[in-house]
């Protein structure tokens, strides 16, 4: 078999009804020497019925079934089933334009990056093919060559928002030794995926085509509004996570250490503090939460967290392991 160009990733769980539209929009690309590992992490309803039917009719696409362990679990199976030079990311309820896979390849291409990098756009739950975006034929090439600096200023200042690995098409060489927390199933894993990328590149791309369509979808963990407890669970398992990895290494970018316990230390605060007591819930997960924080209060994992909150977030945080709830609801608006 020939190798393709670019190996496109898609995690698979139970996404019948968006799956179709998804796949088909990889079918459609400008560009294609590629091929899509379909990672059919233990489905039970009629997505696998849907891979087959693509697998079938184009030879692009490829099927890996397993046992169900996680979008974490999912990807690095595509990783390591990964054949082509470069590796695109898609989420299984997501759609691309047409010109999505090309344009990125033109610009790491032409600069030689280790990863280039689109925009995005939050789409409705009944968005579909027609309504993608069209080519902009003017678009801009932005080079950098100081991704801690410039990918931090880019994304958390300049606009607000996080750097997503479905924006990103990435020279395969680069990222071959990462891979997902498998511990984290459904929330905070690609966080952590792009910091270990951050600092192993060297350099990206920047373009002004949008390249990924993200479905705000009800079901979607982070994106529905409500607290999942995986949202809280999750902080379980990055605490340490973080500290063993990043803290105690000895070869890492104290600009970027910085840059991940900011990032950290904020979302920590806000799935175990400020959300799980921002209305009267009835259900266990301020007791979830609390038991994390008692679990890491006082060890040198938490201890890196806590010191980068105010006197307000820490003020916070002892009432809440005494279990003042009430007294937190009545001043929510502080949180």
């Amino acid at each position: 078999m020939n190798t393709p160009k670019i190996t496109v990733i898609i995690p698979i769980y139970n996404d019948e009804l968006y799956l179709s539209d998804a796949l088909e929009s990889i079918s459609r690309q400008t560009f294609t020497d590629f091929e899509c590992v379909c990672v059919n992490d233990g489905s039970t309803d009629k997505s696998e019925d849907i891979i087959d039917g693509f697998v079938k009719n184009d030879n692009r696409f490829l099927k890996i079934n397993k046992k169900n362990g996680g979008v974490s679990s999912a990807r690095n199976s595509g990783l390591d089933n990964a054949r082509g030079e470069y590796v695109f990311f898609m989420d299984h309820d997501d759609l691309i334009p047409n010109y999505a896979l090309q344009k990125l390849l033109a610009a790491v291409e032409k600069f030689n990056a280790d990863m280039s990098r689109g925009r995005m756009t939050m789409v409705a739950e009944n968005f579909s093919l027609k309504d993608l975006p069209k080519e902009n034929a003017r678009e801009k090439q932005r080079y950098f060559d100081n991704p801690i600096i410039d990918l931090k200023w880019r994304t958390l200042v300049k606009y607000k928002r996080w750097c997503w690995i479905w924006l990103c098409l990435f020279k395969r060489k680069t990222i071959e030794s990462v891979r997902f927390v498998e511990e984290l199933r459904s929330g905070g894993e690609d966080n952590l995926f792009m910091f270990d990328v951050i600092g192993r590149i060297k350099n990206y791309v920047q373009i002004d085509d949008i390249t990924a369509c993200h479905r705000f979808a009800a079901t979607s963990v982070t994106l529905s509004g409500g607290l999942h407890p995986a949202l809280v669970k999750m902080y379980g398992t990055i605490i340490p996570y973080v500290y063993k990895n990043y803290t105690l290494a000895n070869d890492i970018d104290r600009r970027l250490l910085e840059w991940i316990y900011s990032w950290e230390a904020r979302n920590a605060y806000k799935f175990l503090i400020r959300r799980p007591i921002r209305k009267d819930r009835t259900d266990e997960l301020p007791e979830t939460a609390r038991a994390i924080l008692m679990k890491f209060n006082s060890t040198p994992e938490f201890n890196e967290i806590i010191k980068r909150w105010g006197f307000r977030q820490k003020l916070f945080f002892q009432l809440f392991i005494r279990q003042k709830y009430k007294t937190l609801r009545k001043l929510k608006i502080f949180l």
